[in-house]
């Protein structure tokens, strides 16, 4: 099987990585850091789909760099999320907006990572205009049929 997406090493793609991963097949990128809308970008090689990945939700660098921990993550997950969907609310014409949030398995594979994130997802299950889903769906729901 394939990949069809793509993230460039710490998420920092150069000059000629979307036209390259297009022409390789690749259908979506997670290199798209400057919004919170799904877009898509036209290429020499064909178009990709680019899914909001902020660095502001990726644990890794607050771990390691910020000495943030799993519970500062939960907040920070949470109220990223939540003003999203508050935006929503008051705007519901509006395109819908996407997060993909980067979890590493040092952070939030220990028992209080593990916990901290079961606790995100109990939130975010809760919020009325909130989808938990996966990139598939994103996919599915964008009409980008596998």
């Amino acid at each position: 099987m394939r990949p069809r997406g793509w993230s460039s090493p710490s998420v920092y793609p150069n000059a000629d990585t979307f036209t390259a991963t297009a022409a390789e097949g690749i259908s979506y990128s997670l290199d798209a850091m400057d919004s919170d809308v799904l877009s898509r970008l036209t290429t020499k090689s064909g178009q990709q789909l680019l899914i909001p990945y902020p660095v502001v939700t990726v644990d890794m660098g607050h771990y390691l760099q910020r000495s943030k921990d799993p519970t500062d993550m939960e907040r920070l997950w949470i109220d990223y999320v939540t003003e999203l969907a508050s935006d929503a609310a008051a705007y519901p014409d509006r395109e819908a907006t996407v997060v993909a949030i980067g979890i590493h398995p040092f952070v939030v594979g220990t028992p209080v990572g593990a916990a901290a994130l079961r606790r995100v997802l109990e939130d975010f299950k809760k919020q009325r205009l909130v989808w938990v889903t996966d990139v598939e769906a994103v996919l599915e729901a964008t009409s980008e049929k596998p």
